[in-house]
């Protein structure tokens, strides 16, 4: 079983026959399943973590080939498993929660809007986050050249003050936000009603990319070979700074990877991609 980051409150769970897969590569995690007395721990032989592990996969073999995540966690796998399907991230959204975001919709009266999704927050930290004003100016720009288009606003609780940033000043007439209020799996439906998001780095990229939706993506401490959406739909931005990719939460001087994706470089690959959105539509 593959446990998922709050395993050690699941109290429900044997212990007995279970089959841990680590997938994460640090040390803290193979130490959090071996304290947790989980018996059988397969895992990447990475950060020394080796002795704290029943069953170590090499993880030097693989260390310089610059692969996607999901590939290196398909590999973990088949060493239990054997071969196993290719990756195929493909969401659905059920109907009942098309619906709902569909009255969330006519509530802002944006139904028959194209619709742009814009989502600004990060969980993993504010390193991740392009700036509000960027965006800002952005969902200007696509509001002034696109009298049909409307925006939709994604936020969980903590980062809606993103949103809510974002959202001063623009016309509420075309603008909504889930303002962190709205349930994951109707925000997930509410993206799949969306023609193109435009993202930081994050949980919400990914599901764009399982719904096949076009979009850009904004990546800066973080690396896009290694954790880029899947689905092949998605463009992606990062600056090449030094420092890049730092894996840091915080930027500890003065944020350039993100600050020098200015709205100037971008809007133009974003605008190409609206137009030919809106010539098939």
């Amino acid at each position: 079983m593959v446990l998922p980051r709050s395993f050690s409150r699941k109290k429900d769970v044997s212990k007995d026959n279970a089959l841990t897969l680590c997938l994460p590569l640090s040390f803290r995690s193979a130490f959090t399943l071996w304290k947790g007395g989980w018996p059988n721990r397969i895992g990447y032989g990475s950060e020394g973590r080796s002795f704290l592990l029943n069953r170590v996969v090499d993880y030097e073999r693989w260390k310089s080939k610059k692969l996607h995540q999901s590939t290196y966690y398909k590999e973990l796998a088949e060493s239990v498993f054997g071969t196993l399907p290719d990756l195929d991230p493909a969401l659905s959204v059920p109907t009942e929660k098309k619906d709902m975001a569909r009255d969330f919709l006519r509530k802002h009266h944006m139904e028959d809007l194209f619709l742009v999704g814009i989502n600004p927050g990060a969980y993993y930290g504010a390193a991740k986050m392009w700036p509000p004003e960027f965006y800002k100016d952005i969902v200007r720009r696509i509001l002034e050249e696109m009298p049909e288009a409307g925006i939709v606003l994604f936020s969980g609780e903590k980062d809606r003050w993103v949103t809510r940033e974002i959202a001063s000043e623009l016309p509420p007439d075309r603008v909504a936000s889930t303002d962190g209020a709205v349930p994951l799996s109707e925000s997930i439906a509410l993206l799949s009603l969306c023609r193109y998001v435009v993202t930081n780095d994050s949980g919400m990229m990914h599901l764009g990319g399982a719904l096949g939706l076009p979009g850009a993506a904004l990546f800066g401490p973080t690396d896009p070979v290694a954790t880029g959406p899947m689905g092949g739909r998605t463009r992606i931005f990062h600056f090449p700074v030094r420092c890049s990719p730092c894996f840091l939460r915080y930027c500890p001087i003065d944020h350039r990877c993100m600050r020098s994706l200015t709205p100037d470089l971008i809007w133009p690959t974003i605008r190409e991609d609206l137009e030919k959105l809106k010539r098939i539509t």
